[in-house]
């Protein structure tokens, strides 16, 4: 199994910290978000990570190389990371899905436990969620047991949404060869064919459950801490709940 991250995006929010960097090299406790990413999924077993990235590409490709501790790096241009989100960023990796992948989001910051808990679900294919807070923003999962009954995008939240049952997702996904080769990858295809390559890739996911095509589980955060890097508040945040100068502990 690979690992596939997403980090194309500018970081607009982080500036003026992302002028010269993109958010996924901003440093929490002094290491960039993707070296603690990358240390996780080396203490996981991970050989292989594609990162798929756009804005300041070369950057990333300088400071990683192809070699991170025993994991080979391989990279995916998103050369419209400018006009798209991460639903067409993932479509251009499409070719690299193979018999399953480890997805995630570059600007996430996570204990090694959280992916510990994913890789030893017995389900195929996987979703880490956490209980939904205020102060959380993006789709949310509504359970139906211990599986993914369906999956609600931002813009689906209407004003009287009862977020009482709702589960925040971290965004850090297992995918089996089978479920990416039969049924994302295809409507990803067709996503991006019909222009919708501004949508999340959530969209795709949230579709596919609904029809009952895909059977997400639920892997719960619990006791185990992780955090959304978008603006400088929550870089912040960050620091403050993990300990320096490790991020990703055991």
């Amino acid at each position: 199994m690979k690992a596939i991250i997403l980090a194309a995006g500018m970081g607009k929010r982080l500036r003026p910290l992302t002028e010269s960097r993109p958010k996924s090299l901003v440093e929490v406790h002094g290491k960039a978000i993707l070296e603690h990413q990358l240390e996780s999924l080396a203490k996981v077993g991970i050989t292989e990570c594609v990162l798929v990235v756009g804005y300041l590409s070369d950057v990333v490709r300088r400071y990683l190389g192809t070699e991170f501790r025993g994991i080979e790096l391989s990279y995916v241009e998103n050369e419209r990371y400018d006009e798209t989100n991460n639903l067409y960023s993932l479509s251009l990796a499409r070719r690299e899905f193979g018999d399953g992948i480890i997805l995630l989001e570059g600007d996430l910051v996570f204990e090694t436990r959280l992916l510990e808990a994913l890789l030893d679900s017995p389900a195929s294919n996987g979703a880490i969620a956490d209980r939904y807070q205020p102060f959380m923003d993006g789709t949310v999962i509504l359970p139906k047991g211990r599986f993914a009954g369906s999956m609600i995008l931002k813009r689906d939240q209407g004003p009287d949404f009862d977020y009482s049952r709702a589960l925040k997702t971290v965004n850090i996904y297992k995918l089996s060869g089978d479920a990416l080769s039969n049924l994302i990858a295809p409507e990803l295809t067709r996503y991006v064919t019909e222009g919708k390559t501004g949508d999340y890739y959530e969209a795709v996911f949230a579709d596919l459950v609904s029809r009952g095509s895909l059977e997400l589980a639920i892997v719960l955060t619990e006791d185990r801490k992780w955090a959304e890097v978008d603006t400088a508040a929550d870089l912040e945040y960050v620091e403050s709940i993990f300990p320096a100068p490790a991020v990703s502990l055991r």
